[in-house]
Parts: structure tokens; sequence; C-alpha cells
């Protein structure tokens, strides 16, 4: 294994186990069995390292759900859905529950904002795909395209969620994509 990926590997193991802030790059080097001198070869900081291992951790989490979700059914039980999936997924992971840590937090939010983080980020551009395609094959016009893509951005960037927003959202989007009801789609 290459110092690079033992690097990874090692920040994924002492992330996971005591977080972001508690830990240390040296801690990180030592458990890969590297200089810390190395590491600044491979990364510029602990926030470089962390953010590699987020977006492999996060890519790793929306493809499970991606594979476990049935995306056929109603559209609101579908959203529900990913918000609960994402609640459950996140609290019971250590390095992907950093995302609302001050100490990283905004680095996290900045990435997946950009437009480089929603272009490398598969699970967002599964979710366009998918959503489009489903309104697509609805006759969905293209001011409501519009509106569930913003939906799906904030979607991919909010990734825990409290059951009230998840109802108020739902509430504030069933009066733009359909008027009577959300069961077409």
């Amino acid at each position: 294994m290459d110092k690079k990926q033992s690097l990874k590997t090692a920040a994924y193991e002492v992330f996971s186990k005591k977080g972001y802030k508690a830990t240390s790059i040296s801690e990180i080097a030592r458990q890969a069995g590297v200089a810390v001198g190395s590491f600044y070869n491979y990364y510029e900081s602990k926030e470089a390292i962390f953010l590699d291992i987020y977006i492999d951790e996060n890519n790793r989490v929306r493809q499970a759900m991606i594979e476990e979700l049935d995306w056929e059914i109603d559209m609101i039980d579908l959203i529900g859905q990913l918000f609960a999936q994402s609640r459950t997924l996140v609290s019971s992971n250590k390095i992907l529950a950093e995302w609302y840590n001050p100490a990283i937090a905004n680095e996290l939010h900045s990435y997946y904002s950009s437009e480089e983080g929603k272009v490398a980020n598969p699970f967002h551009q599964f979710l366009v795909k998918t959503f489009t395609n489903r309104m697509q094959l609805k006759g969905t016009r293209q001011k409501r395209f519009k509106i569930f893509y913003r939906f799906i951005i904030c979607f991919t960037i909010w990734i825990c969620i409290s059951r009230k927003m998840i109802f108020q959202i739902l509430a504030k989007l069933s009066k733009y994509l359909q008027p009577t009801s959300l069961k077409e789609f």
C-alpha cells in the first residue's frame, strides 16, 4: 500500500474512533507508520485529509441508500424515506456526524455547495437524474423542475434534518409540484 493510502486508512480509523477534533496529524502519521513530515507531502492539513475521508464515507453511505430504497414509490413517501434513512445512517457514523462540528463544518459545507462538490457527488447526480426522469415521464413543466432541482441541492447538502422541517419542506413543495397531490409521481 502506498503512503497516501496508508494515511487515508489510518485517518479513517482514527477519525472513526475519536472524531475530528480529538485527532491529530501526528496520531494519523504514527498509525500509518510514516513520519509527520511525510504527511504534508500528501495533504496540506488535517482539514484536507478529513475532507478526503468524509467524501469517501459519504459516497459509501449514499450508495447503500441508492441500493436499499425503492425509487419508484410515491414521491412524498420516497422523500420521507430519504430523510429518515439519512438521519439513521448519519447519526450512527462518527465521521458523517461531523457535518455539524464547527471545527470542520465550514470546510464540508463549502465543498458540497460548490459546483465541484455537486459535480463530483454521485448521490447528487443520481438524485438529479432519478427525479428528472420521473418528472419528465409525468410531463412536469420546466418551472417545477427548477424548484425540485433546488430541493435536491438542499437535500444533498443537508445530511440531517428534523421531522418537523421535513414536513414543512414537503408542504411547501406540494404547492409547487402538484396543485392537488403528488401521487402522480
